[in-house]
């Protein structure tokens, strides 16, 4: 009788609900069946059968479970899963629960955690249910409607809907795929934010990136460390890159250099604005282009640099205005404005300028010249031409007229120069390279001088000339020189000097940039290199096909 009594208070202490704790003990709310027991010195509930416990907003279901009433810890099996609020569930096999702490351990061949935004599965999840945050390791995935992570740890703060994974990291989407070593990624703005090597492959390129963030939705993007972004046929890199996929726009900054592969064109500065659909690009500060010809590079400098790629015509253009300069080993140049037709390899200079080659020093308004396998072939000069030449004995031989037409041999040297209108010459006639015999001076209207090396070999006279000769002894300093003689060498370039950078150390530039950078592609009205006189000169001059 008394075992019996014993037995009916016991199971009925098992049964009744806390009062005392009623907010903070795990509750039985059914069970099939329930059996009362001592396991290692501890008083258990054994609960089998459409098992169902509460604390609070948390609700465990499974078929299996030991209930430590006294220690309020729950060890729960087969069919476990966890419910908190209507948007929340987590299941596997196996679950211990502190409703102390309010942290449950789940473990499973496959455990699930299903929220209103996205999807978990691992083997591992330790979840703390009061501050609603979860961990899994040893590898885990998380699916959403659009993207599909995997890494070896995530943790998952549920009231944030944000997501950290660290170590393997790979976020898969429809459009790309991201490998990185940190990533956090808010499920619900479907921001990502990463740290470390990251990787990014879509079908328009990769990117390499050390940190950034990327939003998911808008395709806005700003990475920074030593980015770069490789495409088919050119690339980007800069120490930050800011960029948008939908639009094709983007900007970069600090060290930024874009490589054509096409054309073995690189252009480098600090600060660029890029336009990917449009084909477009305008670099400032320290902006420099190198150009590869055959046997050497073209290195040309400017205020600033645009790219522009003509899809449509298959041409590219680079516009350099204000301050250009221009150091190859055949030839050095510079002037205000300059465009580059890199599918022609033709240049044409504007606003005074100047180019020396070979000894040679040529001026005019505008100059056009022609490249061909990595030398000077042709140059148009076009109003107010002038030629000067240095002999071996530092007389300097001229040529001046309207328009000429400079003919250049393999060792781009001039060879030829045709004289359209207003023609004069001054040159020096040596005997070998140690003797003057005299000089000649000439005007007339249209002309064609010879060289020979530094030396004026003939001049053909297309209309009556008016020649003198001056012997040694009579040649006076202003018979020497023709009126606009300016030798400038003072200023001709030196591959140092293009090459030299100023010290932006210390300068931070804007990350918001102004609305002159971030306008649409074209040229502003300051900074437009060419006149509509000067546009129309180039169309005729390709017209008549002056090369």
């Amino acid at each position: 009788m008394f075992q019996k009594l014993l037995g009916l208070l016991l199971l009925s202490f098992y049964l009744q609900p806390s009062l005392i704790f009623a907010q903070e003990r795990i509750e039985l709310i059914r069970a099939n069946e329930l059996e009362g027991s001592v396991i290692n010195g501890k008083n258990v509930r054994i609960l089998k059968g459409n098992v169902a416990l509460k604390q609070g907003n948390i609700t465990v279901f499974c078929e299996t479970a030991y209930q430590y009433y006294e220690q309020n810890q729950v060890e729960a099996f087969e069919k476990v899963r966890i419910t908190q609020g209507d948007s929340f569930s987590v299941s596997g096999d196996k679950l211990y629960y502190d409703g102390n702490t309010k942290i449950a351990q789940i473990r499973g061949k496959e455990v699930v955690l299903k929220d209103s935004k996205a999807t978990l599965y691992s083997q591992f999840v330790d979840y703390d249910m009061g501050n609603k945050m979860l961990k899994y390791f040893n590898g885990g995935r998380v699916v959403d409607a659009e993207n599909t992570l995997t890494s070896d740890i995530g943790y998952y703060y549920i009231n944030q809907k944000v997501f950290t994974f660290k170590n393997n990291v790979v976020l898969k989407n429809p459009q790309y795929t991201m490998n990185c070593d940190t990533l956090i990624y808010n499920a619900g703005t479907k921001i990502v934010n990463f740290k470390g090597p990251t990787k990014i492959v879509s079908k328009d390129g990769t990117l390499y990136a050390e940190k950034g963030y990327y939003n998911t939705v808008t395709k806005q993007s700003s990475f920074e460390g030593r980015s770069k972004m490789d495409y088919k046929d050119y690339s980007i890199s800069a120490d930050i890159l800011d960029y948008n996929q939908f639009t094709g726009k983007g900007v970069a900054r600090r060290k930024v250099v874009i490589n054509s592969f096409k054309d073995s064109t690189i252009v480098e500065g600090e600060l660029a604005y890029y336009d990917r659909i449009k084909g477009y690009s305008k670099v400032y500060a320290n902006a420099l282009m190198k150009n590869k010809f055959e046997n050497d590079t073209l290195y040309l400098k400017a205020d600033t640099l645009i790219t522009i790629n003509d899809s449509i015509n298959g041409n590219r253009k680079i516009f350099a205005y204000h301050n250009v300069r221009i150091y190859h080993k055949m030839m050095q140049a510079k002037c205000d404005s300059l465009i580059f037709n890199l599918t022609d390899s033709l240049l044409y200079f504007y606003k005074d300028p100047v180019l020396w080659s070979s000894g040679s020093q040529v001026l005019a308004d505008t100059i056009w010249l022609k490249m061909k396998q990595g030398r000077i072939n042709k140059m148009h000069l076009r109003k107010n031409a002038f030629v000067i030449s240095s002999d071996s004995l530092g007389n300097f031989n001229q040529v001046k007229g309207r328009n000429m037409l400079t003919h250049f041999n393999d060792s781009s040297r001039i060879e030829k120069i045709d004289v359209k209108g207003n023609g004069e010459s001054v040159y020096f006639a040596l005997e070998g390279d140690t003797s003057l015999i005299g000089m000649n001076k000439v005007q007339c209207s249209d002309m064609t001088v010879r060289f020979k090396g530094k030396k004026v070999k003939t001049i053909v006279f297309q209309k009556k000339p008016e020649a003198t000769f001056f012997p040694p002894k009579e040649i006076s300093d202003p018979d020497r020189r023709l009126k606009g003689f300016r030798w400038r060498i003072t200023e001709q370039p030196t591959r140092p000097m293009v090459l030299e950078k100023q010290n932006y150390t210390g300068i931070e530039i804007p990350l918001i940039l102004s609305k002159h950078i971030l306008s649409e592609p074209g040229l502003n009205k300051t900074d437009k290199p060419l006149s509509r006189k000067e546009k129309k000169a180039i169309k005729k001059s390709e017209k008549n096909k002056l090369f």
